[in-house]
């Protein structure tokens, strides 16, 4: 057992990684900052979690649409290629998993699932993409059961939102456990498989206590590998 686990973050190379790897020392792994210019994609062996953080779209050929014309074209295939390469190595060794946002929409197109490329001209009730600070409080979500209900009890809770995509499908063998008020899923976990995933970004929240638990959940698991 290792005291302090490694932990991969996985971002972009236009990525700001210093909130996700603050938030994985503060729950007491090492964090390994990985990004597409780097060799590879190679897991490092002595890994033991990692973390899939936000950042630019996954690109929609992933999930058999063409980009929307009426958005903006933020995509980042490099990173798409190293995160499906990153994926296939950390489940075969059956490593703990946590998704954030784009890696949220990642996780969930590669177990086949698909997503909305604009969520604001679909009326949705909330704005998922406001004009706040990346830790402002934009909307409520509510999580049922499962390990994302034990993290977050069953009461609605406030999250920030810094997202244009959603989900539209869910992946093969994904559990949606969080949702907003109108259904859109916020949360889910993998049946078989030791993921769990969020749309909204804890590592600007980690002051409360739920969203750091998030970190330290998938320290507590890699430190069992």
């Amino acid at each position: 057992m290792s005291l302090h686990p490694l932990i991969v973050v996985s971002v972009g190379s236009a990525t700001d990684p210093i909130p996700y790897v603050r938030a994985v020392e503060r729950a007491g792994g090492e964090a390994l900052v990985m990004t597409p210019d780097m060799p590879g994609p190679v897991l490092p062996e002595q890994a033991q979690g990692i973390v899939f953080c936000g950042g630019a779209a996954v690109h929609p050929s992933r999930f058999g649409q063409e980009l929307d014309p009426n958005i903006r074209k933020a995509v980042d295939e490099p990173r798409d290629a190293m995160e499906w390469g990153l994926m296939e190595q950390a489940l075969a060794r059956g490593l703990p998993i946590l998704g954030i946002c784009r890696g949220f929409q990642m996780i969930n197109v590669y177990f086949g699932g698909t997503l909305t490329q604009n969520l604001a001209a679909e009326g949705w009730e909330d704005t998922h993409r406001p004009d706040l600070p990346r830790h402002g409080l934009a909307h409520s979500v509510q999580a049922q059961g499962s390990a994302l209900g034990d993290i977050f009890g069953n009461e609605p809770f406030d999250v920030n939102s810094i997202h244009r995509q959603g989900i539209r499908s869910l992946g093969q063998g994904l559990a949606a456990t969080v949702h907003t008020r109108d259904g859109l899923v916020e949360g889910y976990e993998a049946e078989a498989h030791r993921i769990l995933a969020v749309q909204w970004h804890p590592e600007e929240l980690v002051d409360q206590p739920a969203q750091a638990q998030l970190f330290a959940n998938l320290v507590t698991q890699a430190r069992g590998l």
